[in-house]
């Protein structure tokens, strides 16, 4: 009898087991069809890491979003426990693709699509049954042989594109929500205010990690990048408006931040703005948000390349996005999009959506700043590139499907100077570079092989570093020889 009652209690556990392994199955999924056409309901296989089990509060519905679809409290759009159901409504056909080379991917209510060995034709073929079933196109865009296209209907946010370097073709599918700022939407009156760049010094990242950018623009209002981080005694944040009123128009009222972009989520990047958002939401008007963070699954699961205080911003940021910016507009931003804010114009050229297949969770991503955005802006005249934390993945991406494209006048180093490749920084060329830390000393320029190849430059004329007080420049940025003190600057013992 007690054997029997063993087998039986043993048989119990197994489907206790199998029923909650059932239930936690990975809704951040890839998966590969096979040639036939899947129908409803059939199962597919399936890469990546199992889920773990939400806590309540990721179940929740939210309002807002880091998305340029539907605003939900998370930053990335993922975590609802009715994620699974209302992806379905955001699900795109197949329209003839061959299926052997096309990886379906879900993130919360998003769907991606990506098919490998593409062509062009599989491009203008899949846009052209879009348009054919009532999608109407929003924006186009063309870098060389790469092609990129915005469609929506009165639900639904697509973006697609063909990178012709790598061969292949992507389709997002998400919620509608904000769109970016069209050419044609670009209404404003300029000032006449010349544009400015200034890279600030992150007080609370003393030393090799803080990045914050502010530009003012001809009308006088602002794009700040990402703001520096670890803001516990909110003196940067109080630096923060400080530049901005010093800066604005004379007699005006708040400061208008036109962009608050955000590379990526660490708390480097984005510790500032919360900061600034506890102590001065009010004060300031800020008409939209960029970023596009990976999943909330792929930042738990990533948690390891974040560090703890970073993990902790995250969530702080997105509390402050909710609760503080509820009339701001949210833009997710993705590769070939080309935003026009004021004077200044943007092209989207790297997200992490670009890496895909390979992501944080499955362990093909092994640093989480891969998930940076890589961008250019063209501003004063002259062409700045920013990387925020890009490593090679990014950079790779970027080399192989744009080429002499990346040429521009001012180059990020990526980082804080820790990574970079020698191929995009070639392929960038600059004539100034900014290293964003608060500390430079020698080996920390020449660092790598990309930032020795930057120092052998015949073209690179200065290394321009935070160090001990914000730096302000005038774009276009031209100095004569005689104002170049240093090219490297000196190393500093004290900071």
């Amino acid at each position: 009898m007690k054997k029997f009652l063993s087998v039986v209690l043993i048989l119990s556990l197994i489907t206790v087991s199998f029923s909650a392994c059932k239930k936690n199955s990975n809704k951040y999924s890839l998966k590969k069809y096979k040639s036939s056409e899947v129908s409803d309901g059939e199962e597919s296989e399936q890469n990546g890491s199992e889920e773990k089990s939400e806590s309540s509060d990721d179940k929740k519905s939210n309002k807002k979003s880091g998305t340029s679809s539907k605003k939900a409290k998370s930053a990335s759009g993922g975590g609802s426990s009715n994620d699974d159901s209302e992806s379905e409504k955001y699900q795109l056909p197949n329209y003839g693709l061959d299926t052997d080379y096309t990886n379906d991917y879900t993130e919360g209510v998003r769907n991606i699509k990506i098919k490998s060995f593409a062509t062009s034709k599989d491009y203008t073929d899949y846009v052209a049954n879009l348009m054919k079933a009532g999608y109407k196109k929003y924006d186009e865009n063309k870098i060389g042989k790469n092609l990129f296209v915005t469609l929506t209907n009165k639900n639904t946010f697509i973006s697609v594109s063909y990178m012709d370097g790598n061969k292949k073709l992507k389709i997002i599918s998400e919620p509608l929500g904000d769109l970016y700022p069209r050419k044609s939407d670009n209404k404003y009156t300029s000032k006449g205010m010349t544009s400015l760049f200034t890279g600030v010094k992150n007080e609370n990242k003393p030393i090799y990690s803080g990045m914050g950018f502010i530009f003012r623009l001809d009308d006088g209002s602002f794009i700040i990048i990402d703001g520096g981080g670890g803001d516990t005694n909110h003196i940067d944040s109080n630096k923060f408006l400080s530049i901005l009123n010093e800066q604005k128009p004379k007699g005006s009222g708040k400061p208008v931040i036109a962009a608050w972009i955000f590379t990526h989520c660490h708390d480097d990047h984005i510790g500032v703005f919360n900061a600034f958002s506890k102590d001065f939401h009010d004060e300031v008007v800020i008409e939209k948000f960029y970023y596009n963070f990976p999943p909330d699954l792929s930042i738990l699961s990533g948690a390891k390349f974040m560090f703890n205080d970073s993990y902790a911003s995250y969530n702080v940021f997105n509390d402050c996005i909710k609760d503080y910016y509820s009339k701001s507009k949210i833009i997710r931003p993705h590769a070939g999009e080309k935003y026009y804010i004021r004077n200044c114009v943007i092209e989207m050229l790297f997200s992490y959506e670009d890496m895909l297949p390979a992501t944080i969770q499955n362990g093909g991503v092994r640093d989480f700043n891969e998930t940076s955005l890589i961008f250019k802006m063209s501003l004063g005249g002259q062409n700045i590139m920013i990387t925020g934390d890009a490593s090679a993945m990014g950079m790779n991406f970027a080399s192989v499907n744009y080429g002499s494209y990346l040429k521009s006048d001012i180059l990020q180093m990526a980082h804080h100077g820790q990574n970079g490749t020698v191929q995009f920084y070639s392929l960038v060329d600059p004539t100034y570079a900014l290293i964003p830390i608060s500390h430079v000393d020698t080996n920390r320029v020449t660092f790598n092989e990309a930032n020795k190849w930057l120092v052998s430059s015949k073209k690179l004329r200065q290394f321009i570093v935070f160090w001990g007080q914000n730096v302000t420049l005038s774009l276009p940025y031209n100095p004569s020889d005689a104002e170049i003190t240093d090219r490297i600057p000196n190393a500093r013992t004290k900071y």
